[in-house]
């Protein structure tokens, strides 16, 4: 069986009682694994710089923002 723990964290900064953060955390998180972890070039401890990963990421963050203000 082989096991890989990885470090990762992620976090967002928001108002208390922000709603839908989980699922933004989610969608996050398969971002990350399908643009980081899933790239033979990327090695643990390595910095993320994926230019897909940072496209998506920002794309996931304003449709959230979006989705709670209306803007």
């Amino acid at each position: 069986m082989h096991v890989m723990i990885f470090r990762e964290k992620f976090f967002v900064v928001c108002e208390l009682g922000t709603q839908h953060m989980e699922a933004l955390l989610k969608v996050v998180y398969e971002l990350y694994t399908d643009y980081v972890l899933k790239n033979p070039f990327y090695e643990m401890e390595m910095p993320i710089r994926f230019e897909l990963f940072d496209i998506n990421l920002t794309q996931a963050v304003q449709k959230d923002r979006v989705a709670l203000l209306g803007r």
